[in-house]
């Protein structure tokens, strides 16, 4: 039952889906490796009973073995440490660890080439969109990884870009221009003084 879960939510930045799933879940917890983000995402849990946030690494998550039914990873795995994809190799490890012996792992993340071709812009930041979407593990290497942490892939849902963000604030020709705009994605940290 999903009222009763226990879900933990690593890598959740501020918080913004602990928050949003704590009204249909029975616990989670975030885990989060950036103290400023880690303090935003208490700020929001004040109210919130059921959701916790600590202090943590993907790849050496602070809690004990089998304590949840769900593992959520959204939009993280390419911050891991890239040799070899062993950043992700640690975090499926221990997510298989934490993880109850029915529960699940929930990754959202981008395939390379959404990433080229749809977030970074490569007519306008081809060096930027090449670095960046190389740190995006191809969808077959994720599925190899985690079929030797021993989870099965049930489920693949495809999603295009504009579900990820409001067209409005991407579709903006100016956009790339504003230092805020181009806040809203991490991968922006790879463009040159050039580009």
């Amino acid at each position: 039952q999903l009222n009763k879960a226990t879900v933990v939510d690593i890598g959740c930045g501020t918080g913004n889906y602990a928050a949003a799933l704590s009204p249909f879940v029975g616990q989670i917890t975030g885990v989060e490796y950036n103290s400023g983000m880690l303090e935003q995402a208490k700020n929001k849990a004040t109210c919130l009973p059921n959701v916790k946030f600590i202090h943590g690494d993907a790849t050496k998550i602070p809690l004990p073995d089998g304590v949840c039914d769900a593992v959520l990873c959204t939009q993280v795995i390419h911050h891991l440490v890239r040799e070899e994809f062993s950043g992700l190799c640690q975090f499926l490890s221990e997510a298989k660890r934490i993880l109850k012996e029915k529960g699940v792992l929930i990754i959202n993340t981008c395939s390379p080439e959404q990433v080229f071709n749809c977030w970074m812009a490569p007519g306008l930041v081809p060096n930027a969109g090449k670095i960046a979407s190389e740190r995006f593990p191809p969808i077959d290497v994720l599925f190899s990884k985690m079929s030797d942490a021993g989870f099965t892939v049930n489920a693949v849902l495809t999603h295009c870009f504009q579900t990820l963000y409001a067209p409005s604030v991407f579709k903006d020709p100016l956009g790339p221009l504003s230092k805020e705009w181009r806040s809203l994605a991490s991968s922006w940290f790879y463009a040159s003084d050039e580009e």
